[in-house]
């Protein structure tokens, strides 16, 4: 049976709800009051309209409970450590110290008194010496795990947070999926109710037997590319037709120019005809045709003087 993508989703969600519950993380729950705090304190702000200055010593402040932990952050938890370590040498320091007081009275004291030689002192630093060394190799390793541990833990917070989001998406996915559903089958309504109002609608709504309908993502994506293509030349073509627009519309003035002047005396030339037939028709003189014939015989008359001159300037 055909699972659809809601479903599907649906089901990742639980599964990955079931692997969060089954397997939590323990930093996740160490760091839940430090997320709680960075979550007030942006409350806050946002209330206030204002962002406050964080603590540098967020457990030397003299506020209250609540509002030293509203100003837990990466920083001022990592000036509190630089300050507890401060607080942790100094503490070790003054308890060396009075401890070797103390061995130094009983010493003294003491009856007997205990008396320490050279060679035991020498022996006692050397044994000192070699216990240092150890202690350094040990930090130094430790100061390594430390670095790993750092860098595992950033990037199982960065997954952490991928899974979250994937999570989050997991559970807007099916209600998109719906919408997206909803808005195909509008689109579908659509365009049946287009084609049947221009006659060309499908015996019982069937939509299969269109082949675009049925084709894959890539041939869609090729036909798309290509209609994108023949739309771009189109809009070139149009453009190029409209450069062309100004210089066509001056040619048609002076045709309409041209066009009128040859109107008006085709008219002249109409009327002028009329007027010598009904001349004629009533037996009057033609003073069309004279007027006619002397032009032609001072043309003839011209050209004669013409070709004389040519003829004595030669």
């Amino acid at each position: 049976m055909a699972t659809t993508p809601a479903a599907d989703a649906a089901a990742l969600l639980v599964s990955v709800r079931e692997q969060q519950s089954s397997h939590p993380l323990s930093i996740v729950n160490l760091a839940e009051p430090i997320l709680e705090a960075q979550q007030r304190r942006r409350q806050r702000q946002q209330q206030h309209g204002q962002e406050q200055p964080p603590s540098h010593i967020s457990t030397t402040s003299s506020e209250g409970p609540d509002d030293s932990a509203s100003l837990l952050t990466p920083s001022s938890l990592a000036v509190d450590l630089s300050h507890y370590r401060d607080l942790f040498s100094k503490l070790r320091f003054s308890y060396l110290e009075q401890v070797s007081k103390e061995k130094y009275l009983r010493s003294i004291v003491g009856d007997p008194p205990v008396l320490v030689s050279a060679a035991e002192n020498a022996a006692l630093e050397e044994k000192l010496a070699g216990m240092k060394q150890e202690l350094k190799a040990r930090k130094e390793a430790n100061a390594r795990l430390v670095a790993e541990m750092e860098e595992v833990a950033r990037a199982v917070a960065q997954r952490y947070d991928e899974v979250n989001a994937g999570a989050h998406t997991l559970e807007t996915l099916p209600r998109e999926i719906e919408a997206l559903q909803t808005q195909v089958d509008a689109l579908k309504q659509q365009v049946a109710g287009k084609r049947a109002a221009l006659g060309q609608a499908v015996v019982g709504g069937n939509e299969e037997d269109d082949p675009r309908q049925n084709m894959s993502l890539a041939d869609t994506e090729a036909a798309l590319k290509e209609r994108r293509a023949q739309n771009a030349e189109l809009d070139r073509e149009i453009d190029r037709l409209q450069r062309q627009m100004p210089a066509k519309d001056r040619e048609c003035k002076k045709a309409e120019r041209e066009l009128e002047l040859l109107e008006r005396q085709r008219n002249e030339a109409t009327t002028q005809a009329t007027e010598a037939r009904r001349i004629r028709a009533e037996g009057g003189r033609d003073y069309v045709g004279e007027k006619g014939k002397w032009y032609a015989a001072q043309e003839t008359v011209m050209q004669g003087l013409l070709r004389i001159e040519q003829t004595s300037s030669g």
